[in-house]
């Protein structure tokens, strides 16, 4: 998440200077309490992109300076007070449709707007399907709750945002944050998994809800789906790079076949390796009894190489293989390998996962916090696995090394994750891989042994 955040965090440093006086010049800003920061919402890019040496604001992006010429610079010395005294957590029929940004414009500044529905709002570049750190900014401290919301699929950013539009993917209550509150840097912090059905541009609403007071905060921020990193281009003059063209005229080449986990009635998650060549589209195609029926489509520029398929029949087989498609020239690329699954019975709790676990830790001494992990995962089942993830979760405070050894280790807040190497991906029937990693724990002699793990989603026997 740092990489996500670098570019970011340097446009803020360049200004950071002018922070001081910009609160001199407007002192009420204190009484303000917050708003996102990643992805960053349109008052506090808006804010970034406008503010000079001297405490000035003067954006350069155009939808920020058409926002100052509307409401003046006050609500931008306030961009962390877009708020609803009196809202009490209420959504559809208090906050009318078309005001969502502003959260209906009950607040003292007029951030009426940042409503607007337009194509040159600064933009922070995200992959579908990823995992990313939200911040919110904590200038005063309240317990309450964040809802997340993601535009739907097929949204058309030119028509006013409306509760019709928007997903609620995230709930987080009472998040952790940096620091302590009375400045733009601390901020309150939790994961959110992106869906992997979204392209292109689209918009996160966070409605963060007072659970000491009817008050409420409101933050739209501008995002596209194109396969980046958290890069944020339309701020500080200069538009930034955009997403590499897609390749045109290359070939799509064949996806591998996918990997099926967490089965139920009506649904399943499916994960498969990327083709080769330009590849703008995935089909996902049912192959039982012969026929071809398209059941999903996964776009995006590079698109998802995961997603849930939903909409199955209780007690049904499928057949599942994947194509790739390049949209610039209509190509199609051969069927992937089948992978066969059967969902189960309305009601039916799905089974036990078909692996085993081994942790093994070893402190590294007296008075030490570091220790050194080695995994064993086995496949129990009677098929060979074909690409694995392993998840577990360890105590607040715990920090791995990554990316270990035998596998990619990554950590995400108080989640870890070990991906497959390049050369053992594929665990037989029966068979066994090992990795290993460093991690500190935060209190000496303190190593305590996760208890549970998933593989590619479903749960294993920890041993």
């Amino acid at each position: 998440m740092v990489g996500r955040l670098k570019r970011l965090a340097t446009l803020v440093a360049a200004v950071s200077i002018a922070v001081v006086a910009a609160i001199l010049v407007n002192p009420g800003t204190a009484n303000a309490h917050g708003a996102s920061v990643f992805p960053g919402s349109r008052q506090y890019l808006c804010w970034v992109d406008a503010l000079q040496q001297d405490g000035s604001l003067n954006p350069s992006n155009p939808a920020c300076a058409d926002a100052v010429a509307q409401s003046g610079t006050t609500p931008l010395y306030n961009w962390f007070g877009n708020l609803n005294p009196s809202n009490d957590g209420g959504t559809v029929g208090a906050i009318p449709d078309g005001r969502i940004c502003d959260g209906g414009g009950e607040g003292p500044y007029d951030f009426s707007p940042y409503n607007a529905m337009r194509d040159d709002w600064p933009k922070t570049h995200l992959t579908a399907g990823d995992t990313y750190q939200f911040q919110h900014n904590n200038w005063a401290h309240h317990p309450g709750t964040f809802n997340v919301y993601l535009t739907e699929p097929g949204w058309d950013p030119s028509s006013p945002l409306a509760w019709s539009d928007l997903e609620l993917i995230h709930s987080e209550v009472d998040p952790p944050a940096t620091g302590g509150p009375g400045n733009e840097d601390n901020y309150y912090y939790w994961d959110v998994t992106f869906p992997s059905d979204r392209s292109g541009d689209h918009l996160v609403f966070v409605h963060w809800v007072r659970s000491d007071s009817p008050e409420d905060f409101f933050s739209c921020s501008d995002i596209v789906f194109d396969g980046g990193n958290g890069e944020v281009t339309g701020i500080g003059g200069d538009p930034g790079p955009g997403p590499d063209p897609q390749c045109p005229d290359e070939a799509p080449g064949t996806p591998g076949a996918p990997v099926i986990s967490d089965v139920t009635a009506a649904s399943a998650h499916l994960m498969w390796a990327p083709g080769d060549g330009c590849v703008t589209e995935y089909e996902l195609v049912n192959t039982a009894g012969g026929g071809e029926q398209v059941m999903a489509e996964v776009s995006g520029d590079p698109p998802g190489t995961m997603t849930d398929l939903t909409g199955l029949e209780p007690e049904t087989t499928y057949e599942l293989a994947v194509r790739a498609v390049n949209g610039n020239t209509g190509e199609v690329s051969a069927l992937g390998p089948a992978e066969t699954f059967t969902t189960l019975a309305e009601g039916e709790e799905p089974p036990p996962g078909e692996c085993a676990v081994t942790y093994d830790a070893s402190n590294w001494g007296a008075g030490s916090s570091g220790f050194t992990a080695n995994v064993t995962l086995t496949n129990t089942s009677s098929s060979a696995i074909d690409g694995w993830s392993l998840a577990w979760d360890y105590p607040s405070g715990y920090t791995v090394d990554e990316p270990g050894w035998s596998a990619t280790v990554s950590q995400s807040g108080s989640t870890v994750t070990a991906a497959n190497a390049a050369w053992n991906g594929n665990i037989a029937a029966g068979a066994s891989v090992s990795f290993g990693f460093n991690a500190d724990s935060g209190v000496a002699g303190e190593n305590q042994t996760p208890s549970s793990f998933t593989l590619n989603g479903t749960e294993c026997t920890a041993g």
